[in-house]
């Protein structure tokens, strides 16, 4: 009895030594190819080509590394890192920034390792508010230059944000003006005020015209101005049935 007490104990003590061999290869195995938390926080971010996209991390951290890869032959771009870096409105942070020079999709991959809670802002740089109200919508949080897109709250560890950007080129400014039509109703609507305005201008010119030795020039005049203010009108009423589509009237 004594020698199988002894051999189960023995027994036992083999197992508990192998568990935390185990368990200690684990450690060092987690410890040291890490980033086991992959975070995808946004689908794809679309961005101005030259414009300057930057990730927030708050508390600083100088267990961090970055890289950029232009999914697309031919992106090129500018990755910046800095674990020490001086923010405008979050203070002192760590920050990437990637600035991409061509047209195209980028896949961000950010490697950090932080022994306390810690947030990350997404955010760009730009002087086209326009094209992120546009892309991102129009309740932005802009701060002179610098537009926030999203900020996210993580816990302790090892984390990987993987973050894919889609470039895109400036628009070229136009020289011809943009111009909403009415719908198919009020345009035809405005067709038959302008159809009435143009008989009734018609109307007064050819009758005075024809009656013009015996007309005087104060109902030219009154001619010309019934015609400008024809015009007004009817450009007003155009401004009006275009206005009502762009709502969805």
């Amino acid at each position: 009895m004594p020698k199988d007490f002894s051999s189960q104990r023995l027994f036992s003590m083999m197992m508990l030594l192998i568990f935390m061999i185990q368990a200690s290869l684990a450690e060092a195995y987690m410890g040291e190819s890490g980033y086991v938390n992959v975070d995808r926080p946004v689908n794809d971010l679309d961005i101005l080509r030259d414009d300057v996209f930057v990730v927030f991390i708050t508390p600083r951290t100088e267990n961090l590394s970055a890289n950029c890869q232009p999914l697309n032959s031919g992106g090129s771009f500018d990755l910046s890192i800095s674990t020490n870096y001086i923010s405008t409105y979050l203070g002192v942070v760590s920050a990437v920034a990637v600035q991409p020079s061509t047209h195209g999709t980028y896949r961000i991959t950010i490697r950090l390792n932080n022994s306390e809670p810690w947030n990350y802002t997404l955010g760009v740089y730009t002087r086209d508010i326009g094209f992120y109200e546009e892309y991102w919508g129009r309740n932005l949080s802009v701060r002179g230059t610098f537009i926030e897109h999203s900020c996210f709250s993580r816990y302790p560890g090892n984390w990987t944000i993987i973050i894919i950007l889609k470039s895109h080129n400036p628009s070229s400014p136009s020289f011809i003006p943009s111009i909403t039509l009415p719908t198919p109703f009020n345009m035809a609507l405005l067709l038959a005020v302008w159809i009435l305005i143009i008989y009734v201008n018609s109307f007064a010119f050819i009758d005075t015209y024809f009656k013009k030795e015996m007309v005087s020039n104060a109902r030219w005049i009154i001619v010309g101005i019934m015609m400008l203010i024809s015009i007004y009108l009817a450009y007003q009423i155009f401004l009006s049935a275009a206005s009502t589509a762009l709502e969805g009237g």
